[in-house]
C-alpha cells in the first residue's frame, strides 16, 4: 500500500481549544497505555499519560514546539491523514510546571463538586480526583532539585518532549527523524537567541522502560529520583531520571 508522509511544526500555545490537541492528547495516552502494558509488574498500565488535553499543552508550556508526523494513504477509506508519531521540545526547567496543574486541578475538582449530583451510570472521563492532587504534589516535592542536571554552565539545554510513535510504526526510524527535527529546532532557537554554539538536549523520563533506548541514542544519565511503591499505584517504585546529550549549533 502506498502512504504519504508530511510533519507540522505548531508552537505549544496555539495548540490550546483546537481539534489536534485532542487528536494528539488521544494519541499520547494510547502509546503511553501500549508501552506501559509491556512492563505489567510496574503497575502503571492503568493510567494516563495526560488526564486532559490541557495537560498536554501546560507541559509544553508557552516555549514548546511540537512536531506531528502524518500517514495517509490513497486506500483509507476517509483519505484523513493519521497521526503516527510526535516529539517536541521546549526550554529546560529543573521540574514540571506541576504547581500549575495542581491548582487547576483543584479549582475544576471544587466547581464539579458544586454542580448537581451526576444521574445513575453518569460519569465525567478524566475526572480529576483528590488522589490525583496529592500524587502530583509529592511529585513537585521530589523533583523540585535534580542537582547533577542543573549545573550553572552558561549552556543552553532543552527539553525533548513526548516522544511517541504508533506502535504498528515503531522501529522505522520515525523517532530518529524526530528527532533531528527537534535538534535542528532547539539549534535554530539557541542561535537567534545569541546562545551557543554548544547546547544541551535533556530528557526526562521513567528509568525502568525508557533508559535503554536513550542510551542507544547517546544520551548519559545526570540525575535521578525513585518514587516509593504506591506512586501512581505501582507496586515497586520507580525511577525518574534525567539524561543529556551534548550538541552544537549547526
Amino acid at each position: 500500500m502506498d502512504h504519504q508522509f508530511h510533519t507540522t511544526r505548531v508552537l505549544a500555545r496555539d495548540l490550546a481549544g483546537t481539534p489536534e490537541l485532542r487528536s494528539l492528547w488521544e494519541f499520547a495516552n494510547s502509546t503511553f497505555a501500549h508501552g506501559a502494558q509491556q512492563y505489567p509488574e510496574m503497575g502503571v498500565s492503568e493510567g494516563k499519560r495526560f488526564e486532559q488535553p490541557a495537560d498536554f499543552t501546560e507541559e509544553m508550556g508557552t516555549d514548546g514546539v511540537t512536531f506531528i508526523h502524518y500517514v495517509s494513504s490513497s486506500r483509507e477509506d476517509s483519505g484523513k491523514a493519521k497521526i503516527v508519531a510526535t516529539a517536541g521540545c521546549k526550554p529546560w526547567s529543573s521540574a514540571y510546571r506541576l504547581d500549575e496543574r495542581v491548582k487547576r486541578m483543584r479549582e475544576e475538582r471544587e466547581a464539579r463538586e458544586k454542580e448537581p449530583a451526576k444521574s445513575p451510570g453518569q460519569d465525567y472521563d478524566g475526572f480529576y480526583t483528590k488522589e490525583h492532587e496529592d500524587q502530583l504534589l509529592k511529585q513537585i516535592e521530589k523533583l523540585q532539585l535534580m542537582n547533577d542536571s542543573q549545573e550553572q554552565d552558561g549552556v543552553a539545554r532543552w527539553e525533548v518532549m513526548t516522544v511517541c510513535v504508533h506502535p504498528e510504526w515503531q522501529k522505522k526510524g520515525m523517532a530518529d527523524r524526530l528527532l533531528e527535527k527537534v535538534a535542528g529546532e532547539v539549534s535554530s532557537q539557541v542561535k537567534s537567541l545569541g546562545q551557543g554554539p554548544e547546547f544541551k538536549l535533556m530528557v526526562r523520563t521513567m528509568k525502568e522502560i525508557n533508559e535503554k533506548y536513550w542510551l542507544s541514542k547517546g544520551f548519559k544519565p545526570v540525575g535521578e529520583k525513585f518514587f516509593e511503591p504506591g506512586t501512581f499505584g505501582s507496586p515497586t517504585g520507580f525511577h525518574i531520571i534525567d539524561l543529556s546529550r551534548d550538541h552544537r549549533t549547526n
